[in-house]
């Protein structure tokens, strides 16, 4: 698995997705990216062109989350049949920054690409980061595509 060095995310996509988590507050709201990946010299570029939400399944959905188990198997079965790339995951912060929390850190599985989005106070941004390591997440930039 190669370093991701930027994220492609188009502005209609980004407001979308912003507008998709805002509608589920005060609940975080989880789930798929689809895109492409480009990869030249080791390095790679992920262009997102879709996502899915997943049914929240955490027992405190105001301030983590958790896919459901059955929508997550859905998805992912969906995604290989219509031969869609799951390019990453997103979630949001209600409350929060668009910073990878501690429990962030301890529930995430590793994957491509991960979106955070902060809905602090109407504040709202989106965040794009990969997992370098167990416990150390790389920002990377979004570069808004037309």
């Amino acid at each position: 698995m190669g370093q991701i060095t930027s994220v492609g995310l188009s502005q209609a996509l980004e407001n979308n997705l912003l507008s998709t988590c805002q509608r589920r507050l005060p609940y975080e709201t989880c789930g798929v990216l689809y895109g492409t990946e480009y990869k030249s010299d080791g390095s790679g570029k992920v262009i997102v062109d879709g996502f899915i939400v997943i049914r929240n399944n955490s027992s405190s959905a105001t301030n983590s989350f958790s896919f459901h188990p059955e929508d997550w198997i859905g998805v992912y079965f969906q995604a290989q049949k219509n031969q869609r790339n799951i390019v990453g995951f997103f979630h949001s912060h209600p409350q929060g920054t668009a910073l990878p929390s501690i429990r962030d850190e301890q529930d995430s599985i590793p994957w491509r690409t991960y979106l955070i989005v902060s809905l602090t106070k109407g504040n709202k941004m989106i965040a794009a980061y990969q997992r370098s390591s167990p416990h150390q997440w790389v920002s990377l930039p979004i570069l808004r595509e037309l």
